[in-house]
């Protein structure tokens, strides 16, 4: 009976530790959820002089926010002071119309955020725009950027080198995705 035992106990074992080892990676995602912040913009369309010159810039500013009135941030159940630390998990920029416009009339774009009393800083930048992407992910900080975010009123900017407007009125989704982290006791 003692080998029979052991013989059950050790499949019943392996399994218990698969299950606790594969637990382990979701206690850590109990303590971290996203907020996404989806916003389109129009770029207009070039005119024939501007076709011709080029390297006009296109947007001024992305958004002004506070994380903490976004809906998933609510429908998380936590506040500002449960947050621990915030950080830029993705930007992308996405074109919606017209179908099949690239985004290859940016050039270089950097993404700041602002925030009273704090020193401007980059959290994102792309220099890389392919002929033929509709979709282009830029390269985002790591920096912790909860004191930003978490006050009334910060604002994301944007500074576009080397571009030109598109022939035609583009329409783009700005995605940005930030990781929350938040202490569970």
């Amino acid at each position: 009976m003692t080998w029979m035992n052991s013989l059950l106990m050790t499949p019943l074992a392996a399994l218990a530790l698969l299950v606790l080892s594969a637990g382990c990676s979701d206690v850590e995602d109990l303590d971290n959820f996203d907020v996404t912040i989806n916003q389109q913009t129009a770029i207009p369309g070039a005119s024939a002089l501007e076709l011709l010159l080029g390297n006009f810039p296109v947007l001024d500013s992305f958004t002004a926010f506070d994380l903490a009135q976004e809906a998933s941030f609510k429908n998380s159940g936590r506040d500002a002071n449960d947050v621990d630390k915030v950080t830029l998990a993705a930007l992308t920029f996405k074109t919606v119309d017209p179908p099949g416009q690239d985004l290859a009339f940016f050039g270089e774009v950097i993404f700041f955020i602002e925030a009273e009393g704090l020193p401007r800083k980059e959290i994102a930048r792309q220099e890389d725009f392919p002929a033929g992407a509709t979709t282009v992910a830029f390269d985002t900080s790591p920096d912790d950027l909860k004191d930003y975010v978490l006050v009334n009123r910060a604002t994301i900017t944007v500074e576009i080198n080397d571009t030109s407007r598109p022939p035609q009125e583009t329409i783009i989704e700005v995605k940005a995705v930030f990781n929350v982290d938040v202490n569970v006791l």
